[in-house]
Order: C-alpha cells, then structure tokens, then sequence
C-alpha cells in the first residue's frame, strides 16, 4: 500500500479531517494538528497559504494505523512483542525491490530556475524554531561502506528556495556515512522522501544494520516488494509511489545550525550540512506528509521504533541474573515520560532477590549502543496484583506501596552542554507483613458482567 492509498482508506472511514479554509504554515497548521491528534483523527488541510500543494498530517498516529497500513489485524499486533516480532522476521526475510521505469512519484519534474521549495507547505511549529521544518521525510542515501541503500527519518530545516540542511543526529547511522563520506573529500547524493509507503515509514524508524536494505525489509512487512524507480539526477531509486522526491547534493563544507521542539516537549540544538536541490518531483496532485513535531503523537508513535526489540532483550537480560521476573513492560506514552520512558517489572513474592538490583542492573543494561539511562526514566518494580500495562494500576502501586525513602532511589547523570537530569528506581513491591493487610478489593469474576446485557 503506498501512502495516498492509506490516506484514502482513512478518508473513507471517517478518519480524516479535511480543512478547506486557508491556513497559516506557521503556527496555524500546527496548531490544528495538534488538535486533530488529540481526537485521534488524521487532518488535511486543502490551502495552505504560500503554497502550491495541500498538507496532511496524524496519518501514522498509533499502532492500530500502523497495523492496518501493513494489512495487519490491530488486535494481533496489539499482542505483546508482536512489532518486534514481525519486523525481526521481516529482516530475516526481506523482499528485494522491483524497479520501474516510471511512477507517480514522477509525473512532474522540475530542475534548475524551477525549484522552489518555500512552495511546499511546511510548517514553522514553535515560536522557538529557528526554521520552517520537513519532519516526515525520510532520506535515502547509498552507504559507501555496504553499497546498499540507507534510510531513515532526517528533519530537515528550509534554508532558502533552493537549498535546505539534512539533520543526521549524532547516533544515527546517516551521521557515520556524513563522517566517512566527508573524510573522503567527496559531496553526498541524498533522496528526500515525502509521502512514503507507510511500511518504509515504519522500517527507517527502526534500528537495521548499515548492510540490509531498509527498503527490501519494507517490502517483507508489507507483504509484497516496493515498486521503486530511479531518481533524475543520481543513481538512487525511490518509491515510485511517493508524493515527493527531493534530490539534492550534501556539502560538508558548509553548515547550519537550527532549533525545533522535540520528543521530550523541549528544544534540541543541531547541526546539519546544508544540501543544494538537484531536482523536485512529485504526484500531480500531490500531498505534502507533515508529522507533528515536539511531544506529539504521529511523532512519538514512529519514532519510538528504534526500540522496537528493547523489551524482549531486556527481558532477557535481567532474567539470566533474576530468576523472580515474571514480566516488564516499557511504556513510550506521551506526554507521560516523552522521549523518556517507563520500564515496570513484575516479581514473585518471597524470593529472596532484592528489587534495588534489579533496578540497578535494568540501568546497567545497554541496548543498541544506547546506555539504559539515557533511555529509561523510571524503573518499578510491583507485585503480580499490578497491571504492569495500565497506568491507573502502576500510579495506584507507586502511591500506596513505595512506602518508604529506601524504596526510592535517585541518580542524576549528565547530559547535554553540561546539564543533568536524574533517574528513579522504585521498589512498589510489599512486603511479607503486610501482603494481607493491603490486598485490593476485587469483584470476582467481574468481566462476566456486562452491564449491555442487561440494558
């Protein structure tokens, strides 16, 4: 399925919002995003005013639109580790691509004198945005090192008519081909793509090694190879099915620093090169993807699948020291922990294995090259009673059973120019004297009775 086809499936079950009076790319349009998520709707926005095309954002809000993108059943995605799953098989087997000679995502051309990009509707979103930002585009480059194609999510800030900067940060994979490519004194062709096929916008979230094909592995989660066609002024092939290809050229001689609002509902500080555009083509009449940028859900619910193996690998990893673990759950939910998140553990009772090392060892762990600290902002450890997946139930243990300050442990570790920020560990087990006493009261059998069935 490529990306107009998903939005038309939206549109025909109610799940689009259609704005047709003119709106502001700045602030405006993010505004009624924002808005749009909230209801758990994707919206579009018919006129942008000083742009040539309609924007359309909140289409990859959540897991369910992601499932049903893929041609997946919610309720079986919905199944713990079902997303690693299937994407750890989808690896294992990817599909190669097939390349066309031609595709919609080509109908229109234009070079030179007629590349405008201020004509696309992207958004300024915060007033502490240094730029106007791309943020749904994914760039595709070839790896110097594997000779295969990489890509991945890149915001990219617009710099002028012609020009804009690519952002690798600094763990991503695009950031090392930046270094190697740079050492070797050479610029660097990139392919921006917006309006992707909704599986490649799941698979550049993920965390795939620098010799696979993300774009093959794409094909694997969908079911069926991606249709790819080859751009106007390199070698690389794109989705023949986007709604745009931004061709540009990277020169490592020249740099921009920019601002914009972030995962953790604050302002990160990068710097990117900046790339001259070779060439812009597109759909008739094409749409132009923007994802919220900051703490927003379209944001969150992509981004977070760099971590889409990290529940079962810790699981694992505590479990050949901790013989008491029953289950974790790590929760990404905004605006509850942000780019920050929660790990609860589930323990048998009456062990003899103390909670603060587990607590402990959860924040020694590494996964990916990523430090558990930097990812993790609060480990808890509850009884089997606690519903480790609902919030309610994890707030109720914290608040009536970390009953003491040694069941709260703080560490406070550096971060950025100099800043730190601090990790709890909380133990919301109890303990054998009072495991009677503080019982829950409980309705047995309670999900028998409906109250529909006697309405």
């Amino acid at each position: 399925m490529d990306f107009r086809n998903f939005v038309d499936q939206l549109d025909a079950e109610d799940e689009l919002l259609w704005i047709r009076k003119p709106v502001n790319p700045e602030y405006e349009l993010g505004a009624l995003l924002r808005q749009a998520e909230q209801r758990g709707k994707a919206i579009c926005f018919e006129t942008v005013s000083g742009a040539d095309f309609p924007a359309v954002g909140g289409v990859m809000s959540d897991p369910d639109r992601h499932a049903l993108s893929i041609s997946r059943s919610p309720t079986q995605m919905a199944q713990p580790g079902a997303w690693g799953e299937l994407i750890r098989a989808a690896r294992d087997k990817p599909l190669p691509a097939i390349v066309r000679s031609s595709g919609p995502a080509a109908e229109v051309i234009r070079r030179a004198a007629e590349i405008d990009i201020n004509r696309l509707p992207v958004p300024l979103f915060f007033s502490g945005d240094t730029h106007r930002f791309i943020t749904a585009g994914i760039g595709i480059v070839m790896d110097p090192d594997t000779g295969v194609q990489n890509a991945g999510f890149y915001r990219a800030p617009l710099l002028d008519g012609q020009r804009i900067a690519v952002n690798g940060g600094m763990s991503s994979q695009l950031n090392q081909i930046y270094l190697e490519t740079a050492k070797q004194g050479r610029k660097l062709q990139i392919a921006y793509i917006i309006g992707a096929p909704p599986a490649l916008l799941i698979t550049a979230g993920c965390r795939i090694g620098r010799a696979e094909a993300d774009l093959d592995i794409a094909g694997a989660l969908q079911g069926s190879p991606l249709e790819l066609i080859r751009c106007q002024t390199s070698d690389l092939l794109v989705p023949a099915g986007a709604e745009f290809i931004i061709e540009a050229e990277v020169d490592f001689n020249d740099y921009v620093e920019h601002t914009m609002g972030e995962f953790p509902d604050q302002y990160g500080t990068s710097r990117a090169p900046v790339a001259r555009i070779t060439a812009i083509t597109h759909r008739h009449n094409a749409m132009m993807h923007t994802i919220m940028a900051g703490m927003n859900r379209e944001h969150n619910a992509l981004g977070v699948y760099i971590f889409v193996g990290l529940q079962a690998a810790l699981l694992a990893h505590l479990r050949e020291r901790f013989t008491c673990l029953r289950d974790l759950h790590i929760d990404f939910t905004p605006p509850r922990t942000g780019n920050r998140s929660q790990v609860t553990i589930t323990i048998e009772p009456d062990t003899g294995q103390k909670p603060a090392d587990i607590i402990t060892a959860a924040f020694e762990f590494a996964y990916e090259g990523f430090p558990m600290d930097r990812i993790l902002q609060r480990v808890v450890i509850v009884d089997g009673d606690i519903n480790i997946r609902s919030h309610s139930d994890v707030e109720w243990a914290i608040s009536m059973r970390a009953s003491n300050e040694a069941r709260m442990g703080l560490a406070e570790i550096p971060g950025r120019n100099g800043a730190t920020t601090v990790r709890f560990g909380i133990d919301a087990t109890l303990g054998a004297e009072r495991r009677v006493s503080s019982r829950r009261p409980v309705i047995p059998d309670e999900a028998e009775y409906l109250l529909e069935r006697y309405l």
